[in-house]
């Protein structure tokens, strides 16, 4: 086997055999290879892959995302690193490039990066017909979602003290302007914003999305939250179903299907 493949840094990997030791360095990822059959093949992951839970528990950790352990990374002598550019350190990437370790770096901020991400994985692993099959269900998924009604004004938090909402260039935008909603910060040009209370209050939000992940939002947040945005609407969300891309986009449709008609959000 010689194959070359390019990565969304434009980056070229040449792959003189099939990968059969591979580290993923990013829980979407670890999960979607799980679900494309490659078991076997993934023998590191992060402390933050965590999907299967039937499964994961045998693949050996190399830290956290942002704090992979190169000397762990190291011993498992990997055929290839699967890594994505904002979920990773940079610097971290490149040190294993340069102890000539192969990396394979996506770059994922809206869904159509997300649907490449598993052709290409189709494409480095030979099973081109199983990764067509999981992006045509994705798709129908999201087709019998619906779209929302009056394109609804809305901004999804991301994190708490200091306060950020998700601006644009981002997966989690993308996905919600694709069934409708508006994004407040979407004249920010920022992929994640900064913002206080008082100034997020001036954009006048329909909808204020909470969610599980990456930071936990409450049921006393959302109470807290009803009281600064009386006029807005304030939702509990699971945040792995708006920000994890790949296989759990197979799930997610029909969860924001039923969220989005309990709020009466679709028409």
């Amino acid at each position: 086997m010689n194959k070359k493949v390019t990565d969304d840094l434009g980056r070229v990997i040449y792959l003189n055999k099939p990968p059969r030791r591979i580290v993923s360095l990013c829980p979407s990822l670890t999960e979607t290879l799980f679900a494309l059959g490659l078991d076997e093949l993934v023998i590191g992951r992060t402390d933050y892959c965590v999907h299967p839970e039937e499964k994961i528990d045998r693949v050996q950790s190399v830290g956290g995302p942002k704090s992979v352990s190169l000397p762990a990374v190291e011993s498992l002598m990997p055929d290839l690193v699967l890594a994505v550019k904002e979920e990773n350190n940079k610097k971290t990437l490149e040190s294993l490039s340069s102890l000539h370790y192969k990396c394979f770096i996506f770059d994922i901020n809206c869904v159509d990066g997300a649907l490449k991400m598993i052709e290409k994985l189709g494409e480095i692993f030979e099973i081109k017909e199983r990764a067509a099959a999981m992006r045509a269900s994705i798709k129908n998924g999201f087709e019998l979602v619906g779209r929302a009604q009056g394109n609804p004004s809305f901004l999804y938090m991301t994190w708490s003290s200091p306060y950020i909402a998700a601006g644009t260039g981002n997966y989690i935008n993308s996905l919600l302007s694709g069934f409708g909603f508006n994004n407040c910060l979407s004249g920010s040009f920022r992929r994640y914003v900064r913002m206080d209370l008082n100034a997020l209050k001036l954009l006048k939000a329909d909808i204020i999305f909470l969610p599980s992940e990456p930071y936990n939002y409450t049921i006393t947040d959302k109470i807290k939250f009803e009281k600064f945005f009386p006029e807005a609407r304030v939702i509990l969300v699971d945040g792995e179903m708006f920000c994890w891309y790949g296989s759990r986009m197979e799930i997610a449709g029909k969860y924001l299907k039923d969220l989005f008609k309990k709020f009466g959000l679709i028409n």
